[in-house]
């Protein structure tokens, strides 16, 4: 007696994978690289070096945010407007 699995082989493969293996093996190797990513960057915080702030000015936390200088309003006279 011959069990035959639900799967998306066609008989002319020896093993096809269906979608539902490939989902969850990409799933687990993306979850794997996001755990990875985290603990080496835990691991190797002593080896980073410093960046000063003139090369990278948006990580500077000393400098208070300037707001962003907003476009003053320009008046159109009656005559030339565009309707």
């Amino acid at each position: 007696m011959v069990l035959k699995l639900n799967n998306s082989n066609d008989g002319n493969t020896p093993w096809k994978p269906a979608y539902k293996w490939m989902g969850i093996t990409a799933g687990a190797i993306l979850f794997f690289l996001v755990i990875m990513f985290f603990v080496l960057n835990i691991v190797l915080k002593p080896y980073m070096r410093e960046l000063p702030s003139e090369i990278t000015p948006w990580l500077d936390k000393s400098k208070k945010e300037i707001k962003a200088v907003q476009p003053e309003k320009i008046e159109q006279d009656e005559e030339n407007a565009v309707d």
